[in-house]
């Protein structure tokens, strides 16, 4: 079965803004692409790290606001409360789209060409389920490759589904959802990421934003494929900085930054403090026990380290207790 995606399946507008290969097909968001090539056979975890702290699609590289997550799901009959995935979820009318584009997910007799997989087709009735939450993204041993670790994303509660045998079935409910696509709220500083992200030539930074912006303290995260390169540097310190750091100093240290991603980061992680995605704020939460304090200044004055009849410590040579009764910063 053969078919050309171009003038044949509507391009979602939040899916615009991606680059194409040489074919003409959409880049999605989760692969490895460089300028000269993109492997649609090979995903990322990099990239996936990405997607999990930013909760972005993984076809559009767009944020999911409130809309539900959608995976392709395994399962015959209901499914579980939590639904555990080693794919990144993406919105619905990016799952339709992948669908009747996408030769695995279009075709009951194609075949994946990557060296683990080899030989296998889809089951001849594809399922996807939407989600209201991704509830946690963790690091685990590949089945597939002993020793290497894959990220695997955690879903609850599902809302809703769709399935199909053939590309045909799913036509209407595609064109109905295309109707009712929205605008994705992108601030400033996201818009950055995004569009460093979805760059052919984007060479792992955004992955470092994700990275500093709390992902470092995610288990077992340097032991993940793609991360070595990443081990032993500044990340988790900066990380920490972007989880204890005053306003201020998280403002300096973008400001200063000569990484593009590095810059957009800090504003962002201001922008949503409070409101982070779910994975991001339980690597964060781990992150709280990990990152030292740092120590209260200490103050002199009367009752702390000088009597308060005694010259005040700032030098005014008034007493301390009439000067700086409330103590001064050492």
């Amino acid at each position: 079965m053969s078919h050309t995606p171009q003038g044949t399946v509507a391009l979602p507008g939040r899916m615009r803004h991606l680059e194409v290969d040489r074919r003409g097909y959409p880049v999605i968001s989760t692969v490895d692409r460089s300028p000269e090539k993109v492997d649609f056979g090979s995903i990322s975890e990099r990239r996936k790290l990405a997607l999990a702290a930013f909760d972005w699609c993984a076809v559009c590289g767009m944020p999911f606001a409130n809309e539900l997550r959608w995976q392709m799901v395994f399962h015959d009959g209901p499914l579980p409360a939590a639904v555990i995935s080693g794919e990144a979820p993406v919105h619905e009318v990016c799952a339709l789209y992948a669908a009747q584009v996408c030769p695995y997910l279009f075709s009951p007799h194609s075949r994946l060409g990557d060296e683990i997989r080899k030989g296998t087709v889809r089951d001849p009735v594809v399922r996807f389920a939407g989600f209201e939450s991704t509830s946690a993204v963790t690091a685990h041993e590949s089945q597939l490759q002993p020793g290497v670790y894959t990220l695997h994303f955690e879903h609850r509660g599902q809302a809703d589904e769709f399935s199909y045998r053939a590309p045909e079935e799913i036509r209407g409910r595609f064109t109905d959802v295309l109707e009712r696509e929205k605008d994705l709220p992108v601030s400033d500083a996201e818009g950055v990421l995004i569009r460093l992200f979805n760059r052919l030539d984007e060479g792992g930074e955004v992955a470092g934003a994700a990275l500093v912006a709390g992902a470092a303290f995610a288990k077992d995260i340097f032991e993940v494929q793609g991360f070595g390169p990443f081990r032993g540097k500044h990340y988790p310190t900066v990380a920490g900085l972007m989880l204890k750091g005053t306003e201020q100093e998280i403002r300096e240290f973008s400001s200063g930054s000569s990484d593009e991603a590095f810059s957009a980061v800090g504003p962002w992680v201001l922008e949503r403090a409070g409101q982070f995605p779910t994975a991001l704020q339980r690597w964060r939460a781990r992150g709280q026990g990990m990152v030292r304090r740092p120590s209260p200044p200490q103050l002199q004055g009367p009752g702390r380290s000088v009597a308060k009849n005694e010259p005040c410590p700032c030098g005014s040579g008034r007493k301390a207790r009439r000067c700086h009764p409330s103590g001064v910063v050492s």
